[in-house]
């Protein structure tokens, strides 16, 4: 048992290579070992090992193409699920229209990947295909805005089964200088999606460059809550891109629905990865619309 052990992981005291692994491998590993662990009862493994074992389980070090399926398939059902909060946001500030337009979205986004041949799929053809359904049916300022951001983002990527996370700091990257482009030179403070973005994809490169082997669970527990504080910080800010900017001073203290909803994509990638879907706003501020709790789908 001591040579089959070992051509999954090296001990003692290095990370086991099954960290290395698709989840679909990881999970067949362990059922295996379970399956021997039951078989042959003289079987066993050290603390150490059991540890690492369960360590490797709970790590992702590449996102797949079909995993970024499964996500967009939950970035669909949390965009239903917050349809009404978001829509409600971009009432006090702007048309209305941004939960059913990102429900919308993200429901023909689901449409393009279907009818493709899954085995032909990989990560940057499937952000492609997002940014598309999102630039064709997503009205007002969102659908430039999205669809762009997915469609350079689908550059960085081409061709590739499956992603790292520099290759997902990079994608972050392009998406945001795309928005700004879009957006007609947007900075942080102009209270729109970039006051999420740009933030978030600053610290995803600190965290890149100064840890070694980050792994997507590691990066997005770090970015996730960051990402909450820049929705609410939004709030206070006037402003001074898109129709909110007509409004003058009486759009502070609300809000931004756009920076809302990108934080719940985001979020839903790190949901997704933990085995989860997403989540729903649960309870706001009716003033503000400050986000106050949250409740997982």
């Amino acid at each position: 048992m001591g040579k089959k052990w070992d051509n999954y992981s090296r001990f003692p005291g290095e990370t086991p290579s099954i960290n290395y692994f698709s989840n679909n491998t990881k999970t067949t590993v362990i059922k295996q070992l379970i399956k021997n662990i039951l078989r042959f009862p003289e079987i066993r493994c050290s603390m150490e090992q059991a540890w690492c074992l369960f360590v490797a389980m709970n790590k992702v070090y590449v996102l797949d193409a079909n995993t970024l399926i499964t996500i967009l398939r939950n970035t669909l059902e949390v965009m239903k699920a917050n349809e009404k909060y978001l829509t409600k946001l971009d009432a006090d500030i702007g048309d209305a229209d941004h939960g059913i337009n990102m429900v919308r979205g993200f429901q023909k986004v689901m449409e393009l990947v279907n009818k493709e041949n899954p085995a032909k799929l990989d990560v940057g053809r499937i952000l492609q295909l997002t940014g598309m359904g999102l630039l064709q049916v997503v009205g007002g300022a969102a659908g430039p805005l999205y669809g762009m951001l997915f469609l350079e983002a689908s550059k960085k990527v081409q061709g590739k089964k499956e992603i790292s996370t520099r290759d997902f700091v990079d994608i972050l990257e392009a998406g945001l200088k795309a928005v700004k482009m879009v957006g007609g030179g947007t900075v942080v403070g102009d209270k729109t999606m970039v006051d999420v973005l740009e933030p978030v994809v600053k610290k995803a490169k600190e965290i890149i460059s100064t840890k070694d082997n980050v792994d997507f669970i590691e990066l997005l527990e770090e970015i996730v809550p960051f990402a909450r504080e820049c929705v609410l910080n939004t709030i206070p800010l006037q402003a001074r891109k898109g129709r909110a900017s007509y409004l003058g001073e009486r759009s502070k203290n609300h809000q931004d629905p756009g920076a809302t909803s990108t934080y719940l994509i985001i979020r839903t990638f790190y949901d997704t990865l933990k085995g989860g879907i997403g989540v729903k706003i649960s309870e706001y501020d009716q003033g503000t619309g400050r986000l106050l709790k949250e409740e997982p789908l």
